[in-house]
């Protein structure tokens, strides 16, 4: 490779023609996955060696001690370049390759990346080469599904491996696994945006991209609601601690009711249905009400303690807003018994 202040020559102009190079062809199906972001790569520096007899180049001097991040590739002129990071030692790789990810270019796929080959052959990781930079709905919702699964089963204390979506998700729909890697860590962004908790080891990645964005907004509108904090009445507000009359009223709640998956926990214990009137959102308002419910701690927010620790399936319970305010209607909060009790007694059901 050559080096230059911050970069490096990764691929060269082809200087031969109606030849097979399997070396070439592999590199530049590393390098696609590259242009597309979103994993972890490295290089490090080397001085070739020429032999002037054959004319034949080896592996020179280089530190093995040491390597350098590849940020992200570049284009020109028909070559291609790696834009470098400060050294690394190898004794800190596997900590560093927990954060760094390689961006993924803003432009399309260059011509000196694209593979020549048209009989159907199949790339060096056996995946027929297609573009990185086009994504169809049906993997956008595939990444957002895989996501929204990894996130209950995360809230659930499941164990799961996130590399085995990615493997699942490359193998269906023919993509490198780093590229949903870092579709998950868009969704993460889109998430941590809109001030709603994402999967931790998935650190948002602003890069979206501005024909992906509005599908990918779209497609995470189920799990946007879902993890939507609950909702304060005003009937609630005298209830709670830390409240400053005047103009305006100031409600300061504890870090575990900002918690949203207390309230995946909650749904995937008792259901999205009101557990006082049994109504159900998604049944009577269709794909609108989908996934929308109230949760409501048995145990008042008023009487419990800075180290009192939520547990979501025990301590709450999904109700409709109308049965929430009811709850809260007088000083003493009704118990969900009391008001299913009132209920059959007026309706006889």
């Amino acid at each position: 490779m050559r080096q230059s202040p911050t970069r490096v020559l990764v691929l060269a102009k082809e200087r031969f023609s109606g030849r097979t190079h399997s070396g070439r062809n592999e590199r530049k199906a590393h390098l696609r996955a590259l242009w597309a972001g979103g994993i972890p790569a490295y290089t490090v520096i080397v001085t070739p060696k020429f032999d002037k007899t054959t004319n034949a180049r080896s592996i020179g001097v280089f530190s093995p001690d040491v390597v350098f991040p590849i940020l992200r590739l570049v284009e020109e002129d028909e070559l291609i370049f790696a834009v470098l990071g400060a050294a690394v030692s190898v004794d800190v790789l596997p900590d560093h390759m927990q954060s760094h990810r390689a961006e993924a270019s803003a432009v399309p796929l260059p011509q000196a990346l694209a593979d020549s080959r048209s009989d159907g052959s199949t790339d060096a990781e056996g995946k027929t080469a297609r573009s990185q930079i086009d994504w169809t709905d049906e993997e956008l919702q595939a990444s957002v599904a895989s996501y929204a699964e990894m996130m209950r089963l995360d809230a659930a204390g499941t164990p799961y491996v996130k590399a085995h979506y990615y493997r699942q998700l490359a193998k269906e729909f023919d993509r490198v696994e780093g590229a949903f890697e870092r579709r998950m860590q868009n969704i993460s962004y889109l998430l941590d945006s809109r001030g709603l908790t994402w999967l931790q080891g998935l650190k948002p990645q602003e890069n979206v991209g501005a024909n992906v964005e509005p599908r990918l907004v779209e497609f995470l509108g189920e799990l946007f609601t879902e993890l939507a904090p609950p909702q304060t009445f005003p009937e609630d507000i005298g209830d709670l601690p830390g409240v400053i009359e005047g103009a305006k009223k100031q409600i300061v709640v504890n870090a575990y009711e900002r918690d949203s998956t207390a309230k995946l926990r909650c749904i995937k214990r008792w259901d999205c249905v009101c557990f006082v009137c049994k109504f159900d959102f998604h049944a009577v308002y269709g794909d609108l009400g989908k996934g929308f419910i109230h949760v409501h701690h048995l145990k008042p927010i008023h009487t419990i303690g800075e180290e009192y620790v939520l547990d979501p399936e025990n301590d709450l319970r999904p109700v409709c807003p109308n049965c929430h305010a009811m709850l809260h209607r007088k000083k003493d909060v009704l118990s969900i018994e009391e008001l299913v009790g009132l209920l059959k007694l007026r309706f006889s059901y």
